[in-house]
């Protein structure tokens, strides 16, 4: 009976890895892909291209990167004596490859899209990135002693192998990690973060990414059930010394019970990870609600500063005070779905026409002042959209799992529950053109 304890321990290391490779594809299915301004604090998947203007050389290819890795293998070949089964001493060769020397550096790059560049810290990243070098060579070649120790391993066959992976500049990627507060400026970055499961940068698109890890997935649950049904067999095998086709012959019983066995513990593992992966899409739903908060708290608190800058453009000043009067009395600080929609609907107009006085007003667009607050006010603007943007793709994807099978079977069981759409700033034709200014 103990023998079959170790195809047991097999699948349930199998079936673990299993679940870790679902795990992290709903995941990479479930976040949002948010553009660069719109990168708030937690877990973020972004995608754009990778700008440096002083990146770094890689020690084989010699090409530009901001990450790469490398490493040296030689390989060798020996003859090992051992005794058979029947006593009888036999010799045979084995033959293998061996490290000597590996490394590896990055540096910090910026990410780009249609809306800016985000800081990315690679440093402690899972790495999906492209193949630069695959070469082999014996002593001949120069890159045999110029890129590798001059020493040799024991029993070399003088053959050496050279690999490295880098990502380069220019370079289209996939990033799905945690963001946090830059110390130099009051903005967000993408570094590694101990209480975040992943932190994961690739060449390959999103879609690819999912795929490949479905595929793996079923390739490893399928060998875990064999390793299931396995247990009995080998159980049979080494207690009572039938054969294989006996054992499933003259034992189903065995057989059934190694296979519900399995079904119970992939069925729990399951179960699990529907039910966790739902939560967790309510809670990034909550998070995004709580986002437009922080940003039209941002607004709240922006607007006022204006009434300062203008009190000194008195020929202006009637015009843009009750311009700002208007923006900070629609700005709130009330959450909840319903509160949100209201305050976006109601504020837009009011920053708009902001907005339009600066512009109908060039004169008054020259105080460095009130340039300053115009930015970022324009700024906050878009960050709200954003934040929108996120909030209603967060919606979709809970929606979606929810009907879905077999999500909407434990979403049922467990009453999860979808809130409603935010409007769109494309269906607020109104809001988007600003009022005209005499």
């Amino acid at each position: 009976m103990a023998a079959g304890l170790i195809p047991g321990l097999l699948g349930s290391a199998l079936l673990w890895w299993w679940w870790s490779m679902m795990r992290f594809k709903r995941t990479v299915e479930n976040v949002p892909t948010s553009k660069v301004k719109g990168v708030f604090i937690g877990l973020n998947e972004v995608s754009g291209t990778v700008i440096h203007d002083h990146p770094l050389i890689t020690h084989l290819s010699e090409i530009e990167s901001v990450w790469y890795s490398w490493s040296v293998e030689e390989h060798w070949r020996k003859k090992v004596s051992y005794t058979d089964a029947k006593g009888n001493r036999k010799t045979r060769t084995e033959t293998g490859w061996t490290s000597l020397d590996s490394g590896g550096e990055y540096v910090n790059f910026h990410l780009q899209d249609s809306t800016g560049e985000l800081l990315v810290d690679p440093g402690g990243a899972k790495m999906d990135v492209r193949s630069v070098m695959r070469h082999q060579c014996g002593r001949s070649d120069p890159m045999y002693y110029e890129k590798g120790p001059s020493g040799s391993i024991a029993n070399s066959t003088h053959r050496r192998r050279f690999s490295e992976e880098a990502l380069t500049p220019d370079e289209r990627i996939y990033v799905l990690g945690p963001a946090r507060l830059r110390e130099d400026v009051v903005a967000p970055m993408i570094a590694k973060d101990p209480g975040e499961r992943y932190f994961y940068i690739s060449v390959r698109s999103e879609k690819q990414i999912t795929r490949r890890a479905g595929i793996g997935a079923v390739l490893v649950l399928i060998v875990a059930a064999a390793c299931g049904l396995a247990v009995p067999v080998v159980a049979l095998m080494v207690g009572r010394g039938i054969e294989v086709e006996a054992a499933f012959t003259h034992h189903p019983g065995a057989m059934f019970l190694g296979g519900l066995g399995f079904l119970m513990a992939w069925g729990l593992l399951y179960l699990q990870l529907l039910y966790n992966g739902l939560v967790r899409n309510r809670n990034r739903l909550k998070r995004a609600l709580s986002l437009i908060d922080v940003q039209l708290k941002r607004r709240h608190d922006l607007v006022p500063s204006l009434v300062a800058t203008v009190k000194g453009a008195a020929q202006h000043e009637a015009e843009v005070q009750e311009a700002v009067a208007e923006a900070r009395s629609m700005a709130s600080r009330r959450s909840g779905v319903a509160n949100a929609g209201r305050n976006l609907d109601a504020g837009r107009p009011a920053v708009s026409r902001l907005l339009a006085v600066a512009e109908a007003y060039p004169d008054l667009k020259t105080d460095a002042n009130f340039a300053k607050l115009f930015d970022e006010l324009k700024d906050t603007e878009d960050r709200i959209a954003l934040a929108r943007e996120f909030y209603n793709d967060s919606l979709k994807t809970l929606r979606d799992r929810l009907q879905t099978f077999p999500d909407l079977l434990v979403a049922k069981v467990f009453r999860f529950k979808a809130g409603r759409y935010l409007p769109a700033v494309h269906e607020e034709p109104e809001i988007r053109t600003p009022p005209d200014v005499s």
